[in-house]
């Protein structure tokens, strides 16, 4: 299943690296950077990034077809002797497959956050995600979790909007 997953994404990717080509143009007239640059550089990462791990995946697939042996999730032992002398789940540290709740609220956060962006701008759409996500999963730093909901968002903010002058949603509140 993870294999076919993989290829999903990596076929997804493609296309959206296909489609910015196709529609967007990578230089103006004057030879700066226009639409397409951007996402012609997000779509050759994420081709190179989900190339990686379906060859991984196929390749673990193979091992496990030619041993008979399919392979078990497993903490790293590292990550497992640091969560020890911190007295935490180490399959909370890399993952694993009892997880599929979390994969299921990120999901809807981001939906949300896209849903939610056009009507209240960017910045406020930006700073309203990263505290849902930060106070579902890191509760414990309610102080660092604000900073980093308002640093961010800002620092994204900033930079494209200002910087790169890119077109963001507005707020009902100009910004």
């Amino acid at each position: 299943m993870k294999k076919w997953f993989a290829a999903a994404l990596l076929v997804l990717a493609i296309g959206y690296t296909i489609y910015g080509l196709t529609t967007l143009t990578l230089v103006t007239s004057s030879g700066r950077p226009a639409a397409g640059f951007f996402p012609l550089v997000i779509g050759v990462l994420l081709i190179l990034s989900t190339a990686v791990n379906l060859w991984g995946d196929v390749r673990e697939w193979r091992a496990a077809r030619q041993n008979g042996v399919a392979p078990r999730h497993l903490a790293d032992p590292e990550a497992e002797a640091k969560a020890d002398t911190f007295g935490v789940d180490a399959h909370a540290i890399d993952g694993g497959p009892e997880f599929g709740r979390d994969v299921f609220i990120v999901f809807a956060y981001i939906c949300a956050f896209v849903a939610i962006m056009k009507i209240v701008g960017a910045l406020i759409a930006m700073v309203m995600f990263m505290l849902a996500f930060l106070f579902t999963f890191n509760r414990a730093h309610p102080v660092s979790n604000v900073i980093y909901s308002l640093a961010l968002p800002g620092f994204l903010y900033g930079l494209f909007k200002i910087l790169l002058n890119a077109s963001l949603p507005t707020s009902p509140f100009g910004f």
